[in-house]
């Protein structure tokens, strides 16, 4: 008898975490990460602050643990869209929203709370070389440097470009348009408007014209080599 597969459920010590994880992000995102402490969180929880504890030993590890849920996504989500969709174009529109979407989920409390990071006195995780946010960038930005890296193999973009300026460009673009998109609530247009901001980035990664020139001539010439040898093979 074949046996039907089914989904595990979360075990009960899951969901008190995923609980605290989600009270946490919803608390840091309104109030800020210095106006919350881990009592009011464990409160907002419905556990006690000693149960907090239990899961994660100080309120820089929660806020560590919500970066790495969020990174884990993203990562998750590009490293499926490189694996599935081979046109490099359409790979950089589908990271663009990919990352938009997930950070700004449930109303942006992602996005919010992403700045609120970044605004907070995180020593510990920010400014030390080899640090949690560093490590979760570069596990993050690597998707995109392969399928830039992919492309110029295959010729589409120029080989001189510059890897890690375009990494800027590409994520700090689709920052600050999706703080756009959520002053405007246009998020109902996101494929339309990561398009806009996607298609002059690639756009200045094309040969220029020059290279093109070369690589028509190229083309040319080989087209003739093509037809002298099938006239010397009829002859």
């Amino acid at each position: 008898m074949t046996e039907i597969a089914t989904e595990k459920s979360p075990s009960r010590a899951e969901l008190r975490e995923s609980e605290l994880l989600r009270s946490a992000i919803e608390l840091f995102a309104e109030e800020g990460f210095g106006n919350v402490s881990t009592r009011k969180i464990a409160a907002h929880a419905g556990v006690s602050e000693g149960t907090l504890f239990h899961y994660f030993g100080s309120k820089q590890e929660l806020m560590g643990a919500i970066l790495g849920h969020i990174y884990q996504e993203l990562t998750d989500n590009a490293t499926r869209i490189l694996r599935e969709e081979l046109d490099s174009r359409a790979r950089l529109q589908l990271l663009a929203e990919s990352h938009v979407s997930v950070l700004s989920r449930d109303n942006a409390l992602f996005m919010r709370l992403i700045q609120t990071y970044r605004n907070a006195n995180l020593d510990e995780l920010t400014n030390i070389r080899g640090s949690l946010l560093q490590e979760l960038n570069a596990s993050y930005a690597w998707v995109f440097d392969a399928a830039v890296k992919e492309a110029i193999k295959r010729g589409e973009i120029r080989q001189d470009v510059n890897i890690s300026a375009l990494r800027d460009l590409f994520f700090g673009g689709l920052e600050y348009g999706s703080r756009t998109m959520y002053l405007h609530d246009s998020f109902d247009l996101l494929g339309e408007r990561v398009a806009s901001l996607v298609e002059p980035l690639w756009q200045s990664m094309l040969p220029t014209r020059q290279q093109a020139t070369v690589n028509d001539r190229l083309e040319s010439a080989c087209e003739r080599l093509e037809a002298v040898a099938a006239q010397l093979e009829r002859r």
